[in-house]
């Protein structure tokens, strides 16, 4: 655990470089045309891999964002650790009760995939979102139709909005579209179109309570044969979270059928700020049954610290102990990540 403190150690001294505003950051800041971009080094230590100690460059994004006058905004976001096009997309608002998405984009698919790694509170996604929301997880089969991480993105079109205004918010959201359902800059592989949808409840304005489902296809080969098809993968599930200025929390359940296999996961997220904006500790419990009817299951229990030293930018420590059923097949482990975020 030497190498990990030194680690650390580094990037809090290499903090203070940020100290001063950055005068890249006034340089393209304008509605018309807006830069950005964020990167993550991580360290990642365990206990049960055969490399014990492994750092790399995780992500290294770039965006361009803007609008072209009051009603059409665009964005554009490139990845260049794995290099792929993650977003380029166009978007008309006729009010704010019903905008109009075309691209490829993320889709309206659980409340922790519309998160980007920059604003994750942890230094990675819940086993049940990397698995069953397109992402990278060993058991995701649109990454097995791929071989990409998708960030839960995908080519389609949405229209999403706000009703019913109350005091100081809007009662409900919704995020309804169809989706070509093969994930980022992947073509077409059957004559299918997949459906996904969000609906949130608002009753007070830190407070969204809700849930959506997803129904599709992807073409890959399933567990046991050899022919490569298409098979159903469709989901259900059910959100809340709330958000303050010192609390945040978040839980989500997802329910999962992949060509007939049961999937099931649910995580439980806390997080407070004991410095505002600058320094939170979190908790986080996270089930996932990669097959119910033997139950192959895992529970992720994870412990955490994110440091700003300046908007944007930060040092996470996570902990974490995985405790894996019999039927699963793995060693019970404890992985420790250090994770460096610089952004723009």
């Amino acid at each position: 655990m030497n190498r990990l403190a030194i680690f650390l150690l580094l990037f809090l001294l290499g903090g203070t470089a940020f100290s001063q505003e950055q005068p890249f950051r006034k340089l393209f800041n304008s509605p018309y045309l807006q830069l950005g971009g964020n990167g993550q080094l991580m360290h990642r230590y365990s206990d049960v891999d055969k490399i014990h100690h492994d750092t790399k460059a995780k992500n290294l994004f770039l965006s361009v964002n803007g609008k072209l006058n009051d009603s059409f905004r665009y964005g554009f976001l490139l990845e260049f650790v794995n290099p792929s096009v993650q977003e380029f997309w166009g978007e008309w608002t006729a009010d704010k009760a019903f905008n109009l998405k075309v691209g490829q984009f993320k889709s309206p698919f659980t409340l922790e995939s519309q998160y980007v790694p920059a604003t994750l509170e942890t230094a990675s996604y819940s086993r049940t979102i990397a698995n069953l929301v397109g992402y990278a997880g060993e058991d995701d089969v649109l990454k097995a139709q791929n071989n990409k991480n998708n960030f839960g993105r995908d080519a389609g079109i949405m229209a999403s909005g706000e009703l019913i205004s109350l005091d100081n918010h809007n009662l409900i959201q919704y995020s309804i579209g169809l989706f070509q359902g093969t994930g980022v800059t992947t073509g077409e592989t059957n004559n299918n179109r997949d459906f996904a949808g969000m609906l949130l409840f608002k009753p007070v304005k830190q407070l969204r309570i809700g849930g959506g489902a997803y129904f599709g296809q992807a073409t890959y080969y399933k567990a046991g044969e050899e022919v490569l098809d298409d098979h159903v993968r469709n989901r259900w599930y059910l959100s809340a979270d709330y958000n303050s200025e010192r609390f945040t929390a978040r839980a989500e359940w997802v329910n999962g059928n992949d060509g007939g296999i049961k999937k099931e996961g649910v995580y439980a997220l806390g997080l407070f700020y004991i410095i505002p904006k600058k320094l939170n500790v979190l908790g986080k419990i996270d089930y996932y049954n990669r097959n119910k009817d033997v139950n192959a299951d895992v529970f992720d229990y994870t412990c955490g610290i994110n440091y700003y030293f300046y908007p944007q930018c930060r040092v996470q420590l996570n902990y974490t102990y995985s405790d894996y059923s019999k039927e699963w097949g793995a060693k019970n482990s404890n992985v420790v990540f250090a994770q460096l975020q610089v952004a723009f």
